[in-house]
């Protein structure tokens, strides 16, 4: 059995190493030597869901000791499953006069100057920059070119990491001078800084795969971005492009004449791309498999192939590879992703944003660290301090689009029912809020024909069937009122706990159906009244405020 080797499976990456099993092929994953316990659980994270356990072997910090080791498997191929992989992949696979780049082009491959270099060389739009040094250099370059605004980022870099959008020369100096007091993703001290023309517009995704110099499109993402404080630049979310429009057609032009000027031949390239007034610009590429470690099954499921099936097809199917770029783009489904914005330095205790996103129709899946909490989260400042990415993904678009805004809303004005610290509800104590009188609730709204009442004692009421969170389980749905009378039973258990409690409950409820909770319930919420309204929002239940005979309520209606 011939040996694939994959320096790095981690990231979207990951995937290889099913692929290359599904062939028949045995992967090998090669770690760089890189002595970092953070990488290492990075690393595991992936190790431990695939089904197929790799042999894994690590690069010595001396080539030639890599080289000979490399030479010891025989492989067939070696391909990079993440940004910080691809010089090497490059080289082992040229020195063993295997299919792959040449080295010569490396520098157009990986280094971002030398990319807009290439591009310009090519009669391309590029975008104009320079690396410096110092911070002088780079006021120097924006004062000879007219620049007010700036982009400054390393030389090499990933997932917006280091990027500085700066307004003015005083933030381009601070930008340079925090980065050369660090270190880039590939855990080495940044010595040199890009600075460039900043460009503003759409941005979009372009991700390419390439046999031989021939090059198609796999899939188009658009992008949406906010900015920090701080003038760094972080994902919010995006969504798969489905219908090509003309500035889309003249995109993927440009994104394959892109692929030509670096001298790119095999595997995939993941570039972002600008649209503005002039057209498609460059922004970076990338020569790996895109980020966001999206599982291939989410991707088949999406567009009908994932790139990094499609990446060993470049390289050991290239007749397959050929056929395949006839196919019209054209996805199966909708998706996007939500990805979690932290807002500050937050001490972590519970995830409920798992417990909520599991209430909408387009989730397909939510990925957040599965550390041990609590744990600390720096607050988000580019991909790798996101918070965690919610995958929707539906064949009804506007269903996406609006479970997508839902989290957006939540997200800006409801964080304790993303990431919740324990204190939210610490407040809270026995004595504070009496217990429901669920005759009284009853009679107020008039209650009849199939009536749920969900409480704290088990205890027989006519007309009606009681349950407590320990029998709740035990009543099926259809109900045509749900009264949600606990209160104490709150008090043991987390946010995310409750709001379980709570979706459980009114799942109960048959459409049409009323759901009642009043306020000596939605007291031990967060955030009460409101919470309790967004909590049936979420369910899909049109809610509002009743108050009877001085008392307010918590009213939703089940719609179809």
């Amino acid at each position: 059995m011939r040996n694939i080797i994959i320096i790095e499976a981690v990231s979207t990456g990951y995937n290889l190493v099913e692929d290359a099993v599904r062939r028949g092929y045995r992967p090998v994953v090669m770690e760089l030597p890189v002595d970092s316990k953070e990488i290492d659980e990075y690393r595991h994270k992936f190790y431990r869901i695939l089904y197929h356990k790799p042999e894994i072997i690590k690069a010595s910090y001396e080539y030639e000791e890599t080289l000979s080791m490399v030479k010891k498997y025989d492989p067939l191929i070696i391909v990079p499953g993440f940004e910080g992989a691809v010089e090497l992949a490059t080289r082992l696979s040229e020195d063993l006069g295997l299919i792959g780049n040449p080295y010569s082009n490396i520098a157009a491959m990986t280094r971002k100057d030398a990319m807009h270099e290439a591009l310009k060389n090519a009669g391309l739009r590029y975008i104009k920059g320079k690396t410096v040094t110092t911070a002088d250099e780079a006021e120097a370059f924006c004062k000879e070119n007219g620049l007010q605004t700036a982009v400054v980022k390393p030389v090499r870099s990933a997932s917006s990491q280091g990027l500085f959008l700066c307004d003015n020369t005083d933030e381009v100096k601070n930008a340079v001078n925090t980065l050369l007091n660090s270190i880039d993703i590939f855990g080495k001290p940044i010595t040199r800084v890009l600075i460039q023309e900043r460009i503003t517009g759409t941005e979009y995704v372009v991700n390419t795969a390439s046999s031989n110099g021939l090059h198609k499109v796999n899939s188009i993402t658009r992008y949406h971005k906010t900015r920090t404080s701080e003038g760094g630049y972080i994902y919010d979310w995006e969504e798969n492009v489905m219908v090509l429009e003309d500035e889309h057609r003249k995109l993927v032009d440009y994104a394959l004449k892109v692929a030509d000027a670096i001298g790119f031949k095999y595997g995939v390239i993941h570039g972002e791309y600008y649209i503005d007034d002039k057209g498609p610009i460059l922004v970076e590429v990338n020569c790996r498999p895109m980020g966001g470690s999206m599982p291939a099954e989410f991707l088949d499921m999406a567009f009908g192939q994932h790139e990094t099936d499609t990446m060993l097809d470049a390289y050991l199917d290239p007749e397959a590879f050929r056929k395949s770029m006839n196919r019209p783009y054209q996805p199966l489904r909708k998706y996007a992703l939500k990805m979690i914005k932290v807002p500050r330095l937050l001490e972590v205790d519970d995830y409920t944003i798992k417990i909520i996103a599991d209430q909408l129709k387009s989730t397909y899946i939510t990925q957040i660290s599965d550390t041990i909490l609590p744990v600390i989260y720096e607050k988000t400042q580019d991909l790798d301090s996101s918070g965690g990415t919610i995958y929707l993904m539906s064949d009804d678009e506007d269903q996406v689009m609006k479970d997508l805004e839902l989290l957006k809303y939540i997200e800006d004005n409801y964080f304790a029912f993303v990431f919740n610290d324990g204190m939210s509800r610490r407040w809270l104590k026995n004595e504070n809020v009496p217990d429901n009188d669920i005759d009284v609730i009853a009679s107020d709204f008039d209650c009849h024909g199939a009536v749920l009442a969900a409480c704290e004692d088990a205890q027989e009421k006519p007309g009606m069937m009681v349950v407590t969170p320990d029998t709740l389980i035990g009543a099926h749905k259809g109900f045509d009122y749900v009264i949600l009378g606990y209160s104490h039973s709150f008090l043991g258990l987390r946010e995310a706990q409750c709001l379980k409690l709570i979706f459980d409950t009114i799942d109960k409820v048959k459409p049409g159906g009323t759901v009642i909770i009043p306020d000596n319930t939605y007291e031990y919420l967060t955030y009460k009244e409101e919470g309790a309204k967004l909590l049936l929002k979420i369910k899909g239940l049109e809610a509002d405020t009743v108050e009877i005979s001085g008392r307010k309520y918590v009213v939703g209606v089940s719609g179809r």
